[in-house]
């Protein structure tokens, strides 16, 4: 019979690697959920083109444009409430505010994200929250927020092979064996 702490070191070094393939048989599998965005490149104002309503989908996602009652909320039209909403996605994201889909506004679109919305009933902590801190040399920015009310996890958060918890989880075990050792 192996000692306990081998079968502890296998069994977390088993879970690790259960981990990274689960997150690489992932990552290559699906490169990025915004991959539709990367044909828009150059559209703007007066444009139609298939795919912008996808865009439309994804800037109404994170906050940043809602057609109440409008009549281009389905379609392909590069319409005004688009372009505004993809100046203030820009504005956010410090890039140039043009309201064009440049080079620059795709790939940031594209980065893999979080889903919380950048813009919340109408507010956004995101250009108003320039909090900056100096320590010596360096600056940050801080962006941030707390939801109203109570907030909770969606009923679908930890649902997968590996959620976070469970990742966190694991982690947590790996790190206490070595603390134990």
């Amino acid at each position: 019979m192996a000692p306990k702490s081998d079968l502890s070191l296998f069994t977390v070094t088993l879970l690790l690697l259960l981990a990274l393939f689960s997150f690489l048989s992932n990552a290559t599998a699906n490169s990025s959920p915004f991959d539709f965005l990367e044909h828009l490149k150059g559209c703007h104002k007066g444009d139609k083109v298939k795919g912008i309503n996808d865009l439309k989908k994804y800037l109404h996602n994170f906050g940043y444009l809602n057609y109440k009652n409008h009549i281009h909320s389905d379609d392909d039209d590069f319409d005004e409430l688009l372009e505004e909403a993809v100046k203030t996605y820009q504005l956010n994201f410090h890039l140039k505010s043009t309201g064009t889909l440049d080079d620059e506004t795709i790939s940031k679109m594209m980065m893999p994200r979080c889903g919380v919305p950048d813009i919340i009933n109408g507010t956004t902590s995101m250009r108003s929250a320039k909090i900056k801190h100096q320590h010596g040399s360096i600056h940050t920015t801080v962006h941030y927020s707390f939801p109203n009310g109570k907030p909770k996890w969606p009923s679908s958060a930890g649902r997968g092979c590996w959620s976070g918890m469970a990742l966190m989880a694991a982690g947590f075990f790996g790190w206490s064996m070595v603390l134990d050792g």
